[in-house]
């Protein structure tokens, strides 16, 4: 007899998902990490530009063409893929799993969740330098990848800049945060489909103004350390398809110089320095020639999930963090 007893139908946001009644299934779908994400470029040069004068990261020479620029953190192939396309935005955002156990295994949860996803062509893979991948959306319209299997670039690792290291080891890129008026059926497909688990659940309302409805954001991990891979904010999708990504580095001193580079380089701050409250960074946002933020940071915690309960933080951060976001 299958202990795995479907009890339920319901339809979140497009999506109809099966909830399964199983006391004995735990969270079957581990992602690792968010490792690469895609960005569409009208003009690649100023990401190239950027990437080197201000954020420090490497150009993968060999992959790269007139058309892709692939950019480098550590020793994986590229982090950062960014394509000629008609518009300046976030693309997608490709994430890790540890084998292909666990891949075949992700099929077959979001198949009996009832998501539909494509396998992408082996073209596509040798691309992003993975064994096999799938695609989909989650329920705020965000195009996902997961995969399995992906190479190491033998050409060792050398920031543009004086960065000692950008920290990704076992922990992935970075983090992503969405905007969406549907973040209720988000948070849902998160925790329930993709295996999250929730880190901090902020409620805040955005100005003074007392008529201003308070918003959620939720802040979710996956299976490593970091404190959020994704987080999911109340708030209309921007035009630039992403809210902010994180990058984080080793010392406060290099947060402090990218700081001075992004001024030099006459590149919008988006936010004074400061520290977080649920995840306790200490960093600044600029923005990115796609039109979202791009966080700059460092000290993120690393909590034990196994004893970690999740925070309510009263408010984004202890000091600084005042956002000043550029004129549309």
């Amino acid at each position: 007899m299958n202990d795995r007893i479907i009890n339920e139908n319901i339809s979140i946001s497009g999506y109809f998902l099966h909830t399964v009644n199983d006391k004995n299934r735990g969270l079957i779908m581990k992602i690792k990490s968010l490792s690469y994400i895609v960005i569409d470029s009208t003009d690649i040069s100023l990401w190239e530009t950027y990437a080197r004068d201000v954020v420090g990261l490497m150009k993968n020479e060999e992959k790269s063409d007139e058309n892709n620029l692939f950019l480098r953190m550590d020793e994986s192939p590229f982090r950062f893929h960014v394509q000629k396309g008609d518009a300046d935005r976030y693309n997608l955002g490709g994430f890790e799993l540890s084998s292909k156990e666990d891949f075949d295994s992700a099929q077959k949860e979001l198949a009996e969740a009832g998501i539909e996803f494509n396998s992408e062509n082996d073209e596509l893979a040798k691309q992003r330098c993975v064994e096999e991948l799938i695609s989909f959306t989650d329920p705020a319209g965000n195009r996902l990848e997961l995969f399995y299997g992906r190479s190491v670039d033998q050409n060792a690792f050398q920031s543009s800049q004086e960065i000692s290291a950008f920290v990704t080891h076992g922990l992935g890129l970075g983090h992503v945060v969405f905007g969406t008026l549907e973040v209720e059926a988000a948070h849902t497909f998160y925790t329930d489909v993709l295996g999250f688990g929730d880190s901090d659940i902020m409620r805040m309302k955005f100005s003074p103004d007392p008529n201003d409805p308070e918003s959620v954001l939720y802040f979710m991990h996956c299976d490593n350390p970091r404190h959020h891979t994704v987080a999911m904010m109340q708030a209309p999708t921007p035009p630039s398809g992403l809210v902010h990504a994180m990058v984080e580095v080793e010392t406060a001193e290099q947060v402090v110089d990218a700081l001075d580079r992004a001024v030099a380089n006459n590149v919008h701050i988006s936010s004074t320095l400061g520290r977080h409250m649920n995840d306790k960074m200490f960093s600044f946002y600029m923005q990115t020639p796609a039109g979202f933020m791009l966080e700059f940071g460092y000290d993120g915690i690393q909590p034990d999930w196994d004893t970690f309960e999740t925070t309510n933080s009263p408010a984004p951060s202890y000091w600084g963090h005042e956002f000043n976001m550029p004129e549309a």
